[in-house]
């Protein structure tokens, strides 16, 4: 039996490719979350458009928090397994009235595992509604395994370092708009198609996303990455285990999230993805 997915949401997550919305944080965890998140751009400027883009779970013990929030957990777990992984995470902050969005994507065309049993779980930090440019996703879309791309969508407003323009002329079906409020999340296959469209709110859309996927996964290529084991076991040993950040540490919890970021940005250009950096 699931923990906190129905067998409904269960069965729909495997037909259409995503579940949503999944309540996770009450309004006291996202109040605080927002502040450490908001503190963050404060104190270390373009962090989040930088190298703090990717698995900053790693730096900040507020992060990991998150990452491992036993609801959120529960609700991977009933999708992939007792046996999770973290992969990666970043931050997605669209400002009220900007032009900022982010093209037709697949996010396993940067992580390469296979197969793909890989999930992203992107939580609301703010409204996300069609106003704010929340998710948009093509049902079924993660079927097909991976897509053709057409030329890069390289655009200053685009949020993707790639450009990454997945081909979706053939399909019959229209976008979905996931809207959710604060403290929800949403959670998508990896291979599903998805994007969203600039921000037209009054208040920042700010989402916060988490990459899981159990340990006896392969991946594309021949370069070597890591991810932190969060619950259950590994008996494969198919990624370098990563460290939690350790509180009052940031000197050490600075030189493991950088040498983690070096080896996945090695992944993603090893898989096609010159730019990973040009947001840097």
């Amino acid at each position: 039996m699931p923990k906190v997915l129905s067998e409904e949401q269960v069965t729909g997550y495997h037909e259409n490719g995503f579940v949503t919305p999944v309540p996770v944080f009450n309004a006291d965890e996202v109040a605080a979350c927002r502040t450490d998140v908001e503190k963050t751009e404060v104190t270390m400027g373009e962090f989040f458009r930088g190298i703090g883009q990717t698995k900053f779970y790693l730096r900040f013990p507020w992060a990991f928090e998150m990452a491992t929030h036993p609801k959120l957990l529960d609700a991977v777990e009933d999708l992939i397994g007792p046996n999770i992984m973290i992969y990666h995470n970043t931050a997605w902050i669209k400002e009220p009235s900007d032009d900022a969005y982010v093209s037709w994507h697949q996010d396993n065309t940067y992580f390469g595992h296979d197969p793909c049993e890989v999930l992203t779980a992107w939580i609301a930090l703010s409204p996300a509604t069609e106003q704010s440019g929340c998710m948009q996703f093509l049902p079924g879309s993660h079927k097909g395994g991976l897509r053709n791309l057409k030329a890069p969508d390289i655009g200053n407003g685009n949020m993707l370092s790639s450009g990454q323009n997945v081909d979706i002329s053939g399909d019959q079906i229209d976008p979905v708009s996931v809207e959710l409020q604060p403290g929800e999340a949403s959670i998508h296959h990896a291979f599903l198609v998805h994007g969203s469209l600039p921000n037209k709110g009054n208040d920042r859309r700010l989402g916060i996303t988490f990459i899981y996927h159990p340990p006896h996964l392969g991946q594309i290529g021949d370069s070597r990455t890591s991810a932190l084991l969060v619950r259950g076991e590994d008996k494969f040993g198919m990624f370098d285990h990563e460290q939690a950040p350790v509180p009052d540490d940031d000197a050490g919890n600075t030189i493991r999230h950088e040498k983690a970021v070096t080896a996945y940005r090695g992944k993603v250009r090893e898989l096609g993805n010159a730019t990973v950096d040009r947001f840097d």
